[in-house]
């Protein structure tokens, strides 16, 4: 908490005591939050403790970003009946009377402002293709654009605020990652408790100046990590890799993007999902180079009854590579097929998804092929 100096505020308590208000006994201050809660799109809330002497005008200049509608003023824990603020180029300034009587007022502002934002940075290091960990490490990326800070005790907030409306504040993972598949969650490092719709990192006191970006370390370690490979043949001309990396650490971590590098160098980035404690994320790393892929579906007009056409989907894999690979191969059914065959039953899945499994050799081609009959 900050506090005006003892001497002026003993000299004008004593003024106030002999005499009423006047327009000379006022105190001036430019509001220095104590403690900001930063969103991850751009928005802030801060909270300024200071102390005042009752009976005076206090005028404060408040940051310029302010959004002027959130500013909430208390005195001795009381929300300010009257007060009044004006617009100006240097911010926004706020006026009021302080209480009568002998003892000092504690005064809280509090308020939303933009300028201030995080944003979570991601590297993961991989290994060769049989590792079963990765190195992860997790920044918190400060940017401020909106005033000095000295020393501000800091609480990141891994959602977004909109101060308008409801916002959604998950991305969802890709349609390859979910179809995928997730492990079943594990019991991490951290303490299982109630769930917070929002998760508050607390990284203490942050000193940064106007146009500063700061990055604090918030976890760097081995992951548990297992390699899948995919084609999603209703939509892809390639297999994609995909890791799933289990959240071990003591933290959740939100949604960003991960730069994946092996063998020294980058090798690429993807979006990687809201990743709470003990559950895994999803990170493509880029397609398989050495296994060409094909879907073909032919379709032939039949006489009958029930059916006026037949159609042939075929799905092949060649492997190229000097390793034996596994792939799992996904298709949609057509929502109108009936009177279906299968070369090699698939497992059935929600949302009328066929999976199998190609374990190609190198140098072979796998094959699955279905017939299905259309009205």
């Amino acid at each position: 908490m900050r506090k005006i100096s003892l001497l002026a505020v003993l000299a004008l308590m004593t003024l106030a005591a002999v005499a009423p208000l006047r327009a000379d006994n006022q105190i001036t201050y430019v509001s220095q939050p104590d403690e900001v809660y930063i969103f991850l799109n751009n928005i802030a809330f801060a909270r300024d403790n200071i102390t005042l002497p009752a009976g005076v005008r206090a005028k404060v200049t408040l940051p310029l970003s302010i959004i002027d509608d959130t500013l909430v003023v208390r005195e001795d824990d009381k929300r300010v009946s009257q007060y009044r603020v004006q617009r100006t180029d240097t911010g926004l300034s706020l006026t009021w009377d302080t209480g009568s009587g002998d003892a000092a007022r504690k005064i809280t502002l509090e308020y939303l402002l933009s300028g201030l934002s995080w944003t979570p940075r991601y590297d993961m290091q991989l290994g060769d293709d049989a590792a079963t960990t990765v190195d992860y490490s997790f920044f918190a990326e400060i940017q401020n654009t909106a005033f000095d800070l000295e020393a501000v005790t800091t609480h990141l907030i891994a959602g977004k605020v909109d101060t308008s409306q409801q916002v959604n504040t998950i991305s969802p993972a890709t349609t390859n990652q979910m179809i995928v598949g997730y492990a079943q969650p594990q019991s991490g490092g951290g303490d299982v408790g109630a769930a917070n719709i929002q998760y508050i990192y607390d990284i203490g006191a942050v000193s940064a100046k106007t146009g500063e970006t700061v990055y604090l370390n918030q976890f760097e370690g081995a992951l548990p990590a297992r390699r899948t490979l995919i084609w999603n043949a209703e939509t892809d001309q390639q297999a994609s890799v995909i890791y799933k990396v289990r959240n071990d650490s003591k933290i959740p971590m939100p949604e960003g993007i991960v730069r994946s590098y092996q063998h020294g160098y980058f090798i690429g980035s993807d979006f990687v999902e809201v990743t709470p404690v003990g559950s895994e994320g999803s990170i493509t790393v880029g397609q398989l180079q050495d296994v060409r892929v094909k879907r073909s579906e032919s379709q032939t007009a039949i006489t009958g009854v029930f059916y006026s056409n037949q159609h042939t989907v075929e799905l092949s894999l060649t492997n190229f590579s000097a390793q034996t690979v596994s792939i799992d191969v996904v298709d949609r059914q057509n929502e109108y097929a009936e009177e279906l065959t299968f070369s090699s039953e698939p497992t059935r899945e929600t949302g009328n998804l066929l999976r199998w499994v190609a374990t190609i050799e190198p140098g072979k081609t796998v094959t699955f092929t279905y017939d299905y009959k259309t009205r």
